[in-house]
């Protein structure tokens, strides 16, 4: 705006998460989402560096997205889960709303990880392969967390500007300690891209989550190396 010397009110119609056009991506193109934490904490940032920072010409802005939707992946953009569960950046907008914290604050994620590696590490498993995931989370109260993991493919249809997009399938499959931190699960055989997912919930209306994108080729193989695009 001072660059245009833009003198009148203004609003901002639109902040909140990351796109996935502006994240680091496997080597085979899969956009890596930030964990619920991370997004809470770009919320933050940007409320405070932009939105609070405003001068009196900022009539409002609207916050993206009081609600839950489908957009490369069911968590990248809703500040809820379809469940109805709250995020941390929905405790963060409340405390830049009112000026208080929630009595009861979303679980924290701070990493996954795939077979000892974290996302940006491209995470290749053979077929059949038996994989251990791991995340670290904790709840603000102290209170006892419940995990729900699942595995779907990563999806292929992949519409612009918000039109609605078609849910990935699950891979129905059987996994060791899945209601814990430290699952195991057997790699699905049939080779392509996947993405594993981790919801954290506190039993009190509020959750957590992360995923993590994983390719599945048979051993001495590798994955199809995406060409490279600029944002």
């Amino acid at each position: 705006l001072a660059e245009a010397d833009f003198r009148k009110p203004y609003m901002v119609t639109e902040w909140g998460a990351t796109g996935h056009w502006e994240v680091d991506k496997t080597t085979w193109g899969a956009p890596i989402e930030h964990t619920s934490s991370e997004k809470a904490a770009s919320y933050r940032k940007a409320h405070e560096t932009v939105i609070a920072a405003g001068d009196r010409r900022l009539l409002g802005d609207y916050v993206f997205l009081w609600g839950q939707k489908q957009e490369r992946t069911p968590t990248w953009y809703g500040m809820f889960l379809a469940d109805g569960s709250a995020t941390e950046a929905v405790d963060f907008m409340q405390f830049a709303w009112t000026g208080a914290w929630p009595a009861n604050r979303a679980p924290r994620v701070e990493a996954l990880v795939l077979d000892a590696k974290r996302a940006t590490d491209s995470v290749v498993v053979a077929p059949g392969q038996r994989v251990a995931a791991s995340v670290a989370a904790t709840d603000p109260e102290g209170g006892k967390l419940s995990y729900s993991w699942h595995v779907t493919r990563e999806i292929v249809v992949k519409e612009d500007g918000g039109d609605d997009e078609p849910m990935p399938p699950t891979v129905r499959m059987g996994m060791d300690a899945a209601d814990g931190p430290n699952p195991s699960f057997i790699a699905p055989r049939r080779p392509g891209a996947y993405r594993l997912f981790v919801y954290v919930n506190d039993g009190s209306g509020s959750a957590g989550h992360a995923n993590i994108p994983f390719y599945v080729t048979p051993p001495g193989t590798s994955p199809p190396v995406a060409a490279k695009t600029t944002p």
